[in-house]
């Protein structure tokens, strides 16, 4: 169907209930839009203030049911308007999904009942009635589209058939069958090895699976008794220009809904000419714009202008990052961590606190640079009860408050800081002639990080990235000491495990593994005008950064000379008889029970059996309500070690180093080390990740997000029937046709899919309240990567940032990670405070990474990660988080024993550790 030009200056309004997906229509409507919250207005202000300003209405998914009002909000009385002829100046053309497909046929007359099967993530054959010879009043949404198309759910709820009443038409159906696992089956799975050419549609903002019958004509009416059982996916009323869908025409394996939607807004332009309403062709007033929550605010008084004065940070501050190649041999970062940690260091090196982004996996083609620092600038931590930022510069401490009446969030205070800064970060290449190199050779590497914050954002930041959350009283901190003459009193566990914290790093080492070439790197402040140097950002002097790189470049060559020593001590002790060596056991009580699941006896759960698999039936109650689609669970596990072994304790940093990154390479790790502070009564804590997710990364003004859902270990063994083994080319095909037989049952996987999809659609939603939508596509859904020892499904989601977002307004926008939370993501995390016992997640679920001055940007996920924490005891305390995702087919056992394994990313190494160190 032609788009018309004329149609672009149609208004159209989304009502949001709330829903994850929501904002994904944006990338399906072609005119002016804004979307506003059902609870955003009462219905005197929206009836007189927002809705004659529009031309259409969109009433979007959501949780819960319409016919209670928290859930349907402003939409109960806009839907009961267009009954009324007295409220003719209320009525529009409706378009109803889901939720608001839900609430048209209940406030007619339908009743919403169970659906016969609850589908999440699932595709299903949508059939439509012919409508030949119908006398409605308007034209059918589904004008143009092919018969059967595909059409994702994520519904527990719908209109039950046998209710509908007479003024509602229906329009299309499904029949509760499995026709995506038998498309599944003729299809090949994708994978990087694959030619793009390969998937179904070349356009990579939709993907969808081949039908598995031929196109079949359309039901003659819903009632034929011939007609097995259906489910209702359409309606129309038969008068009035009211449409409903129970699926989800803006998914990204729905066919057809770029079509539903031009349909939509061209029946609005015929109910408008029908109407006699003018169409305007001049642009929404920037007041109304203003309200929509689908944009980042612009006006003055969006929460950056009242950000308080960052620290340190002269107005307008120019920095220039100056780099040099190091010309040794390649040493591993992990040498130099342990020489610079073990105290064997050069002169003119301090060495304050570690943080250092590892991509220790050296085969992921996301492992190409390491960052390592051990000096920063300052070392920032947050919390959010308590709305302080603790600074600990190189010279002194503060304490800043974020005013709560200004709205200001840490968010907003580090996206202002970072402005202020500057944006622009030139990069002077230092070479050195005297290698003999030419222009060629010594051509500066393309570095994304040029000096910045190092750090994460706890789960708890959920706090102030999340419109509409309350952070419940059960989570509140009622310690009195935290006053502003007493702010950093540690008194209680706000300080213990902050909700977010970083490092400024203005000096460090580039590890460029893809080149095996290591960089020096510093910043130099080029507005200092004096030498005091207390608390300032980068080097006031250009003589002491080349002498601080200097250094730098030292200890990377008395870190390789002492290689070199180590494999000579190594080459002797080879050749040299064994001899007994006698090993400290550990305390019995933290002997691991071998016979039991890896974390069942190391550590102890924040949530017990019982209770854990309680809270699992409370979720899927809640998902056959209708609630949310899926919810990922989670508890933490504790373990405190031993405090009779100071030096155990502070070589914490070991258990990475020689344990964590050998067991469980991944590309998005870290080591992340926060000193105490006495003075301020700061406790210390790191965090030790083996991430293998990327959450966010925002390079050149293009945000990308990689979630990982579905895993299917590797067939790395023999797979020759016994005693038939050739331990040759025999063996190694069969092994590579069980590959590829493996690849092609987790492609298949209906369950891991319908996890990846949702996770797709959340992060779509997410990504399209920041970047233009028209630009956010799915390059790679659910292709078959490759790891050491299991096959996953990967999917890529990317898109470019509105002009005025940067990188921290992505991160706040898209936080938490949607596939540590379900979705609907609000009501989801809403669900989980209370099914998790009101505990703290802290730093794991969050997210982990760099904010660079140049803009760019780059966050794991933290999963399969320890974090340890300084008790007010003074005791040590590591902790796991562990978890998964909870739908209605879920078996609260096996949900169990999989979150009890979660710990063996990380327990096997903290044993190993136990049982060198103490």
């Amino acid at each position: 169907m032609p788009y018309k030009d004329s149609f672009k200056h149609i208004k159209t309004l989304i009502i949001d209930n709330y829903d994850s997906y929501t904002f994904n229509l944006l990338q399906l409507i072609q005119c002016e839009v804004v979307v506003i919250r059902n609870d955003q207005f009462t219905w005197n202000d929206f009836s007189t203030k927002i809705l004659p300003h529009f031309d259409s209405v969109i009433i979007s998914p959501g949780p819960g049911r319409p016919e209670r009002e928290k859930d349907f909000g402003i939409c109960t009385p806009f839907l009961q308007a267009q009954l009324d002829p007295e409220q003719a100046q209320h009525h529009r053309p409706i378009f109803g999904i889901c939720l608001g497909h839900q609430g048209i046929g209940y406030l007619l007359g339908g009743k919403v009942a169970y659906a016969p099967r609850i589908m999440h993530g699932r595709m299903s054959e949508v059939h439509c009635v012919n409508q030949s010879n119908s006398s409605m009043a308007y034209g059918s949404i589904f004008n143009h589209c092919s018969l059967p198309f595909w059409a994702v759910r994520y519904h527990s709820l719908v209109v039950d058939p046998s209710t509908l009443p007479s003024c509602l038409q229906l329009t299309a159906y499904c029949e509760e069958n499995d026709a995506d696992m038998e498309a599944l089956k003729t299809s090949t799975f994708l994978s990087d090895d694959n030619n793009d050419s390969n998937e179904p549609t070349g356009n990579h903002r939709n993907h969808y699976l081949q039908h598995s019958s031929p196109l079949s004509d359309s039901l003659s009416a819903h009632n034929n008794p011939e007609v097995k059982p259906i489910t209702v996916m359409g309606f129309q009323h038969t008068s009035l220009p009211l449409w409903g869908v129970q699926f989800h025409p803006e998914s990204v394996s729905t066919e057809h809904g770029q079509t539903m939607m031009d349909n939509f807004i061209s029946e609005t332009n015929q109910w408008m000419q029908k109407t006699g309403r003018s169409l305007n062709t001049t642009p929404l007033d920037a007041v109304i714009q203003a309200y929509s929550v689908s944009s980042i605010p612009r006006s003055p008084h969006h929460p950056t202008a009242h950000v308080t004065s960052p620290p340190s940070a002269t107005p307008a501050s120019s920095f220039r990052l100056h780099v040099k190649r190091c010309f040794p041999s390649w040493v591993d970062s992990e040498y130099m961590v342990e020489d610079l940690l073990s105290g064997n260091i050069v002169e003119g090196l301090d060495i304050r606190s570690v943080s250092w982004l590892d991509s220790s996996r050296e085969s992921s083609p996301y492992s190409q640079m390491s960052i390592l620092s051990v000096d920063p600038a300052m070392l920032l931590r947050y919390s959010t009860l308590h709305r302080q930022i603790n600074i600990q510069g190189r010279h002194k401490h503060r304490t800043i408050s974020l005013q709560q009446n200004q709205g200001t969030t840490f968010f907003d205070y580090i996206s202002g800081w970072m402005k202020q800064l500057g944006g622009h970060v030139p990069v002077t290449f230092v070479a050195d002639r005297k290698q003999g190199d030419d222009d060629r050779d010594v051509a500066p590497p393309q570095l994304a990080f040029l000096g910045g914050l190092v750090g994460y954002f706890g789960y708890e930041m959920k706090r102030e990235s999340m419109d509409g959350y309350q952070t419940p009283l059960e989570q509140q901190c009622h310690c009195t000491r935290h006053s502003e003459e007493d702010a950093t009193a540690h008194c209680c566990g706000c300080m213990e495990e902050p909700d977010a914290a970083f490092h400024f790093v203005d000096r460090f080492w580039v590890f460029d593994h893809s080149q095996q070439q290591i960089y020096v790197c510093g910043l130099l402040n080029e507005t200092t005008t004096n030498d005091d140097d207390d608390d300032e950002l980068g080097f006031n002097t250009h003589g002491a950064l080349t002498a601080w790189m200097g250094s730098a470049e030292k200890m990377i060559l008395h870190t390789a000379e002492n290689i070199r020593r180590r494999q000579r001590a190594d080459e002797f002790i080879s050749l040299t008889p064994n001899s007994s060596t006698c090993t400290t056991p550990i305390p019995k009580s933290m002997v691991l029970d071998q016979g039991a699941p890896v974390g069942s006896d190391l550590f102890t759960a924040n949530v017990q059996h019982d209770a854990y698999l309680e809270s699992i039936q409370h979720c899927v109650q809640q998902i056959k309500e209708g609630e949310s689609y899926e919810i990922c669970l989670t508890t933490r596990f504790r373990l405190t070690l031993p405090n009779d072994d100071i030096d155990g304790i502070h070589a914490l940093w070991k258990l990475y180093t020689q344990h964590l990154r050998k067991n469980n390479p991944a590309p998005f790790s870290a080591l992340l080390e926060f000193p105490g502070d006495d003075g301020a009564r700061l406790p210390a804590f790191s965090l030790l990740s083996s991430s293998p997710e990327r959450f966010l990364k925002v390079q050149g003004g293009v945000a990308e997000m990689k979630p990982i859902k579905g895993t299917m270990a590797r067939a790395l063994q023999c797979q020759c029937p016994p005693h038939e083994c050739d331990f040759g080319p025999r063996c190694e095909q069969l092994k590579s046709k069980e590959e590829q037989a493996r690849k092609q049952r987790l492609w298949e996987d209906v369950k891991e899919r319908a996890e990846n999809l949702m996770i797709v659609d959340l992060i779509r939603n997410d990504l399209s309240q920041v970047c233009d939508p028209s630009s956010v596509q799915v390059p790679k859904l659910m292709h078959v990567e490759t790891y050491e020892k299991v096959h996953h499904l990967v999917s890529t989601v990317c898109g470019t940032l509105q002009p005025n977002v940067t990188s921290v307004d992505a991160l706040k926008k898209c936080f938490p990670p949607g596939s540590m939370t379900g979705a609907p993501k609000l009501r989801s995390v809403q669900l989980l405070d209370q099914l998790e016992h009101q505990k703290r997640r802290g730093v794991y679920s969050g997210c982990l990474g760099y904010l660079s001055l140049g803009g760019s940007a780059d966050f794991n996920v933290v999963i399969r990660t320890a974090v340890a924490t300084t008790k007010s005891t003074d005791e040590v305390e590591l902790s796991v988080g562990g978890g998964g995702a909870i739908t209605f087919l879920s078996d609260p056992e096996q949900e169990w024993k999989e979150t009890l394994l979660k710990t063996k990313s990380v327990a096997p190494s903290v044993k190993e550790y136990l049982e060198q160190h103490y």
